[in-house]
């Protein structure tokens, strides 16, 4: 473990390896961890990894309870797709009950940001060959193991809304949906079997999926920064 020199406070940890053998790491704050924040659990999202740093620069470690991980996919962030090395989609691999074999759809490869809405989630993805093959899901499993957060956020891209399923408190949820003007839905569209989500309520650990949409740094910051400093600092 280390202490950051651009992060004054945060302490850096390396929680495991990537397929590729990237390392993963998380941020710990100043006092015991209460919430984790997860980005970049879909590389061809770096918006969210970028969103997660503005949100390390903006809080000093003493001032939150939040553990983050700024990139949970960093092979995948590095070549620009949903995936990781082993073109396993990371979101559908979790052991879940609702883990499934069969691939899942999701956007294209490339596809236009202004193309990216639900009904063009044509591309297939795997979801691994067993729940939980991955070493990228396996170190993440660990970790929440942990630090048995009391609240996760995990954040993703571009359908702007925020999902949440049975057993999340109504306060932080109605607070980031009310500050960043998004709609707050319980199911998606496109179903998600395998999800990190619904792995975390299995376990008895509120979990909010926040998705922002595909936008410029300065648009996303002056609309999703104020709620997520806010869940960090006050929740």
């Amino acid at each position: 473990m280390k202490t950051s020199n651009l992060l004054p406070g945060w302490r850096e940890e390396e929680y495991g390896r990537s397929r590729g053998g990237l390392p993963l790491r998380v941020q710990l704050p100043g006092r015991p961890v209460e919430g984790l924040l997860v980005a970049a659990q879909h590389g061809e999202e770096a918006e969210t990894g970028l969103l997660a740093r503005r949100l390390l620069e903006r809080i000093p470690a003493g001032e939150t309870a939040w553990a983050v991980v700024q990139a949970a996919n960093p092979d995948g962030l590095l070549a620009g797709t949903r995936q990781n090395a082993a073109g396993v989609d990371l979101n559908r691999n979790f052991p879940s009950a609702s883990w499934s074999p069969e691939p899942s759809f999701t956007f294209p490869p490339g596809i236009d940001p202004e193309l990216r809405e639900l009904p063009n989630r044509t591309s297939l993805s795997s979801p691994g060959s067993a729940p939980a093959c991955e070493p990228e899901t396996r170190a993440l499993m660990a970790l929440v193991e942990r630090l048995r957060p009391r609240l996760v956020l995990d954040l993703h891209a571009p359908i702007e809304l925020v999902l949440v399923r049975a057993g999340v408190p109504a306060a932080p949820v109605e607070m980031l949906a009310e500050s960043a003007g998004l709609r707050v839905v319980s199911e998606l569209a496109v179903p998600s079997p395998g999800a990190f989500d619904e792995w975390l309520l299995e376990q008895g650990i509120p979990a909010i999926v926040y998705e922002v949409e595909h936008a410029g740094l300065p648009q996303l910051c002056k609309r999703h920064l104020p709620g997520l400093e806010r869940l960090l600092r006050d929740f």
